[in-house]
């Protein structure tokens, strides 16, 4: 690489300095195959203690070339003791990290071969992770486990790491005898030999699936047993887990239902494992039949008031269709895989939460692509120039793939769009797939030609930004409505042609007409004998997209009234926050506060009360308190951190001491600090002592020594940056030290100190940090980072914050 940047630099006329600091982006396309492999067998040991894992990986493959003498197997930096070929040594060879296997003999397209790599390796760098307990951490417990998705899994066997191969495979692994052994599939058998204190797991996945998604988690678990119908479900967690279990798992059975009901194939695999781990990397990774999850997805029954791991659960099951069962065929694809999981996540939202729930998740993602998809960041979602894998993990392919998806089936209608979703399902079960075959599967079930709309949403990338005014004719007896796209035309985006529905109330009565945007510039007319109170366009938010359009205040304060969709109410809401001081809106939130259906419009209406200078709003604040739902009662006493009386410290005392929510006790002790702030530092040092699930309590009472900001808030704050306190308060610390305190000289020292951390999680937190600060002293550790590091996650955000560095030097003075 270094050679290829050094080259690079001298036909461009660039610095080799420059060259490197920013890798080529190339483009990617699937790999050509030379061989198919038809199953993968590990027969291995691991060692925790010495980091090792050895043994023998047998590879069964079938050539695609007529004149087939040499194996190209990926395999980064291990120790090769011998290859065979149906049982006889070949000579072999490695460079960077391919294995290359002469097989001694040409072979044609109908024979079938048995290769055996006998191996080690030795504290890999990627793919497998050792976790043990240290002085910092002392009650870790010591696990292994693995994680393949994008390319790592070569880092642990010898293997066809790219996912446009699909093959069987079995692991026989040998480990600690207090240890349970997870992996594909369904288990054998489990060997014990009490005289060398291990246990030997054999596992065995029957049916194809990409080689990144073989997985192996070890060590000490209890085993919480579940069903669907004859399919065994396995929650394997810690012992001090297991009564919590069952309520972070919960509807695992009803998921697997839904799923199987909506794609019209029953799941696919032998059984359903879910093991937690600790220090994941990822919130969970999909692995077939075998899904590793963080262990922060179990929680106690005072968390699940205020999150669940639904989510997360619906999330990584669907994957075992969109993902497992059917692959994106290479990484520009890779929108086949989290785009569909993320908005089946959605789909059993619906189903077992209502429509507005759904609803609200499709709107959270469509605002958070208008706010991130800007400058230099737009790109398609389907997409082939990256430098690595892992730089395609983002909103393009999750959210984004979500409201794609979400809008077809607008487009389509729900009859078609299911249709469309079977057929896609059962066409291409256990193959690889990229973008066109789930196009032309929905072509084939439906009848509809939608090159229209895969270009623009999915080729292409951006999203219409709409300027919307409406008029009314009463001589014919219409209301006009101007749509114009006001987006900026280029390569990359263009006019958008969509269906939308309008939505026009008079005399309290709403009629729905659907209407098809396809030019810059037109007006729409819809019958109305009245001037319409109230007119909606793109009821329920279906469309990703920008829109501005000027109502009046007694429109939005009807829309809040009125509208059926939560989330239309919701963008009420964010309108008359502006107006909050106006009698008639604050009259209309406290309303909408208390007597709102949807628990995210009251907890709406609740912040937006909560940013009034008018103090008859502390009434209503003090009664969405009373509300039965969490999330309401933390923003009513986020609201009440600026009021004064002694209701209001009545109210905060209460909720911090006694309120069954970790998340209202935090937002209480926020307020009580910035409320009482004479007593801060007695407030923090009761939140201090607090234990809570991911620390909010701890994470509040830091936040709010900082706004006291004297030496010894600083001292204390900086205390919790120790190794040994939890990851989650460590990085809250840091982050409080580099935005409240970034001035001083120490701090940015101090960061850079940290840029090595154990704690992958804390180094990628404190690259971000320094990346912010625009301090340049943290460029040659950065530069250090992307140059050496091993985790190509870590390079990424070690190369954003050069970036943003960069950017944030001033230009030099020109005279």
């Amino acid at each position: 690489m270094k050679q290829f940047s050094w080259l690079l630099a001298i036909i461009c006329g660039l610095s080799t300095a420059a060259a490197q600091e920013k890798p080529a982006i190339l483009e990617h396309v699937a790999r050509e195959r030379s061989y198919d492999v038809l199953h993968y067998k590990l027969n291995i040991e691991i060692d925790e203690k010495a980091k090792t894992c050895k043994g023998d990986a047998s590879i069964k493959l079938v050539p695609l070339r007529s004149q087939f003498t040499q194996v190209r197997l990926d395999a980064a930096e291990m120790m090769i003791s011998k290859v065979l070929v149906d049982g006889k040594l070949v000579d072999h060879h490695e460079a960077g990290e391919t294995l290359f296997v002469d097989l001694g003999n040409m072979y044609g397209l109908r024979d079938t071969l048995n290769l055996t790599v006998a191996y080690a390796v030795s504290s890999p760098k990627q793919g497998l992770y050792f976790i043990k307990p240290d002085s910092g951490y002392p009650k870790k417990q010591w696990q292994v486990w693995s994680n393949g998705e994008a390319v790592e899994n070569h880092f642990w066997f010898p293997c066809y790491d790219f996912p446009n191969d699909k093959a069987t495979s079995e692991m026989i692994v040998t480990v600690n005898e207090n240890w349970t052994a997870i992996s594909n599939g369904r288990l054998i058998d489990v060997r014990r030999d009490p005289k060398r204190h291990k246990a030997t797991y054999h596992w065995f996945e029957g049916k194809p699936h990409v080689s990144y998604l073989i997985s192996l988690v070890a060590g000490e678990y209890v085993e919480v047993k579940d069903s669907w119908g004859a399919v065994p479900l396995s929650y394997f967690v810690y012992k001090h887990q297991k009564d919590d279990a069952l309520r972070s798992f919960e509807k695992s059975p009803k998921i697997m239902d839904f799923f199987s009901s909506r794609t019209g194939y029953p799941y696919p695999w032998e059984k359903y494992a879910q093991t937690v781990v600790q220090d994941y990397i990822v919130g969970g990774q999909e692995n077939v039949s075998a899904t590793t999850l963080t262990d922060g997805t179990i929680h106690d029954g005072r968390a699940h008031l205020d999150m669940s791991s639904d989510g997360l659960v619906a999330h990584e099951m669907a994957h075992q269709w969109f993902g497992d069962l059917l692959t994106c065929r290479d990484w520009s694809h890779l929108w086949l895989n989290e785009g569909f999981a993320s908005y089946f996540d959605v789909l059993f939202q619906e189903y077992d939460k209502g429509s507005d729930v759904a609803l609200k998740s499709i709107y959270d993602a469509q605002h958070n692509i208008v706010t991130s998809d800007v400058a230099d960041k737009r790109r398609p979602s389907v997409f082939s120039r990256y430098v690595n894998p892992n730089d395609m993990f983002d909103y393009h392919i999750y959210g984004k793939g979500a409201c794609v998806l979400h809008m077809m089936r607008f487009v389509l209608g729900d009859d078609l769009f299911w249709k469309a979703i079977d057929h896609y399902v059962d066409k291409f079960a256990f193959q690889p797939v990229e973008t066109n075959d789930f196009k032309i599967a929905v072509e084939e079930a439906t009848g509809y030609n939608l090159h229209w709309f895969f270009e623009e949403w999915l080729y292409k990338a951006g999203y219409p930004e709409f300027e919307v005014s409406t008029g009314w004719d009463g001589a014919a007896h219409a209301v006009n409505v101007r749509v114009k796209q006001t987006q900026k035309i280029d390569s990359l985006t263009g006019i958008f042609t969509m269906p939308v529905e309008i939505e026009v109330w008079t005399h309290d009565e709403p009629a729905t007409y659907r209407a098809t945007i396809s030019k810059e510039d037109e007006t729409f007319s819809f019958p109305s004998y009245q001037q319409p109170q109230l007119v909606i366009f793109d009821k329920s938010s279906r469309l990703l997209k920008k829109a501005s359009f000027q109502k009046s205040l007694d429109e939005w304060i009807y829309q809040l009234q009125h509208a059926a969709a939560g989330v239309d109410r919701i963008a009420a809401v964010e309108e008359l926050r502006w107006l909050v001081d106006s009698a008639n809106v604050s009259a209309a939130l406290s309303s909408a506060a208390i007597n709102d259906r949807f628990s995210d419009v009251r907890r709406e209406a609740v912040w937006a009360l909560g940013d009034a200078r008018r103090k008859d709003v502390v009434p209503s604040l003090i009664g969405a308190y009373g509300d039965g739902a969490a999330k309401v009662r933390a923003a009513a006493v986020a609201g009440l951190k600026n009021r004064e009386g002694a209701q209001v410290l009545q109210t905060l005392q209460h909720a911090f001491d006694k309120d069954s929510s970790y998340v209202v006790a935090a937002g209480a002790l926020t307020a009580l600090m910035k409320n009482d702030s004479l007593n801060a530092k007695s407030y923090a040092k009761a939140g201090l002592t607090r234990d809570s699930y991911r620390e909010g309590i701890r994470i509040a009472a830091l936040r709010g020594l900082a706004d006291v900001g004297d030496e010894s808030a600083f001292d204390l704050v900086k205390q919790y940056t120790f190794y040994g306190n939890d990851r989650n308060v460590r990085m809250e610390a840091l982050g409080i030290l580099s935005r409240k305190w970034k001035d001083r000289p120490t701090v940015v020292p101090y960061l850079l100190s940290m840029i090595n951390d154990p704690s992958f999680h804390v180094r990628r937190a404190v690259m971000e940090m320094l990346g912010n600060l625009g301090d340049e002293q943290a460029m040659a550790q950065l530069q250090k980072v992307a140059d050496a590091e091993a985790d190509v996650r870590l390079v990424k955000v070690a190369r954003e914050a050069i970036e943003k560095l960069k950017k944030s030097k001033p230009p030099p003075d020109v005279h």
